[in-house]
């Protein structure tokens, strides 16, 4: 209809089976630019795999996504690198340093030297990561450790960011914490969340 923003994501019929379970059975949205979307339900019911769907790591048994009218399709760069993904289990290496670890993942989008290190600083102040930045991520409370994934996922700058379950497990001060920087992203930066 007129009127409407960008369409980010939609998903249309998005169905998955695994043998003749099915875990996510034809499931419908359209989330606009810069929208915060809140994806809700019980654990088990489809929230992961729908997810890892939109992020193409898993292809639909049926049904189809998109990002910004492309079809989700994991094997082209172009497109995964207009998506963020942070998981509930904060996907770090433990053996690098947090420095190491936002350096490593902007590497993995081919973002230039010069680029990369601009970005990584000012990750650093956004998300107040100074003082910690050659500590190992094992060795950090929760609520640092949830910051340092976000920074991990927006390194590349994307254009979307798919949050499963990021604040399981983390105090309320750090959780509101983290909620107003979701709503900055939003709002200031224009990037759309689709969040469980």
């Amino acid at each position: 209809p007129e009127g409407e923003g960008e369409i980010a994501i939609e998903a249309r019929g998005l169905t998955r089976r695994f043998g003749d379970f099915t875990a996510v059975d034809h499931v419908d949205f359209r989330i606009e630019r810069g929208e915060i979307f809140g994806f809700v339900g019980p654990n088990g019911c489809g929230k992961t795999t729908t997810m890892k769907m939109l992020t193409g790591l898993l292809p639909p048994s049926e049904g189809s996504a998109r990002l910004f009218g492309e079809a989700v399709d994991g094997r082209n760069l172009k497109n995964r690198k207009r998506v963020g993904f942070m998981s509930q289990s904060f996907s770090l290496y433990t053996e690098l340093t947090v420095r190491q670890n936002l350096e490593l993942h902007g590497r993995l989008f081919d973002m230039p030297a010069d680029t990369l290190s601009r970005r990584v600083e000012e990750l650093t102040q956004r998300f107040d990561l100074q003082g910690v930045l050659d500590s190992l991520p094992n060795a950090l409370p929760l609520g640092i450790r949830q910051r340092l994934s976000l920074a991990v996922a927006l390194i590349h700058s994307p254009d979307i960011l798919i949050l499963d379950e990021p604040t399981s497990g983390v105090d309320p001060v750090a959780r509101d914490d983290f909620w107003r920087i979701l709503v900055e992203l939003s709002r200031k930066d224009g990037v759309t969340i689709f969040i469980s």
